[in-house]
């Protein structure tokens, strides 16, 4: 008797098991559903529409940057790489992508604030050619 029991037992396991994942795709659907509507927390107001940056605010970032950066000594290394930066701004300005630009103003203005390249005294910044 206990036989027709466990092997009753195993025969009813055995088939919860195969049901299990059809009983649980509507709930996997629903719940699907519900973090596809989820939005971040950090994201914008729905009903505050972001301004889209323009040439003018970018060419007033470069010229900005470009004040600090002149303020350097010539040879300054975190002077080259902003006016580096800088080029940049300008030629993603020059394409009309002016988000990039004041992306790539804001990396000079960070460059020179916070001096991140420096030389030891007597070293020089070795600038190779285009066609070295």
């Amino acid at each position: 008797m206990a036989h027709l029991y466990l092997h009753h037992r195993l025969d009813s396991f055995k088939r919860c098991t195969t049901l299990r994942p059809t009983r649980l795709f509507p709930a996997y659907l629903a719940l699907g559903g519900l973090l596809s509507s989820v939005t971040p927390c950090n994201a914008a107001d729905v009903g505050s529409p972001q301004a889209e940056p323009t040439k003018e605010a970018c060419l007033a970032a470069v010229g900005e940057a470009r004040t600090l950066a002149v303020a350097l000594p010539e040879g300054d290394a975190s002077r080259y790489f902003a006016e580096r930066d800088l080029e940049q701004a300008l030629t993603e300005a020059g394409n009309g992508e002016f988000d990039d630009c004041l992306e790539w103003a804001e990396r000079a203005t960070v460059e020179v604030r916070e001096h991140r390249h420096t030389l030891q005294p007597g070293e020089k910044l070795k600038v190779r050619e285009a066609n070295e």
